[in-house]
């Protein structure tokens, strides 16, 4: 795909589709953008997390409307997740991507926006990641050792 300028018309219309319940993967694809356009730039970013939670208030609060008891309504919230807030992590390419994204997740428990058992598992993800990022390292590294001994 040809380099896409970003404007606030193709901002908006990320939003709107996010909203009809577009994946990123279709907002791409009909706006001809790039998922790594769309994954990298802060303000498409914001404008598809607006318009997948104006999705999510709209189908909920349909639902709830359509429900009758106390119960049914807890049930359906716990099912949507409700109580669990977004965590707003990118994915990590390298060991310093993986530390941001461990220290966003500080960031937001300490706010209060995220919970303990969520931190702890942000954080057992982002240990694994940078074990395996330096696992590989190392053998590189050996590599280029044993290729100079040779």
């Amino acid at each position: 795909m040809a380099r896409t300028t970003i404007t606030d018309e193709i901002i908006d219309k990320c939003r709107e589709l996010s909203s009809k319940g577009f994946s990123n993967t279709l907002i791409s694809k009909s706006l001809n953008i790039s998922v790594t356009t769309l994954s990298n730039n802060k303000k498409i970013v914001k404008a598809i997390q607006e318009g997948k939670q104006e999705l999510a208030e709209l189908i909920t609060q349909s639902i709830l409307e359509n429900l009758n008891e106390t119960q049914d309504r807890l049930f359906i919230a716990k099912r949507l997740n409700l109580f669990n807030p977004q965590i707003n992590i990118k994915r990590a390419i390298d060991a310093k991507g993986a530390l941001e994204n461990l220290s966003q997740a500080i960031k937001q428990y300490a706010d209060g926006e995220i919970n303990e058992s969520q931190l702890r598992t942000i954080e057992a993800v982002t240990n694994s990641f940078i074990k395996g990022f330096e696992v590989t390292e190392l053998e590189k590294r050996i590599e280029r050792l044993e290729d100079g001994l040779k």
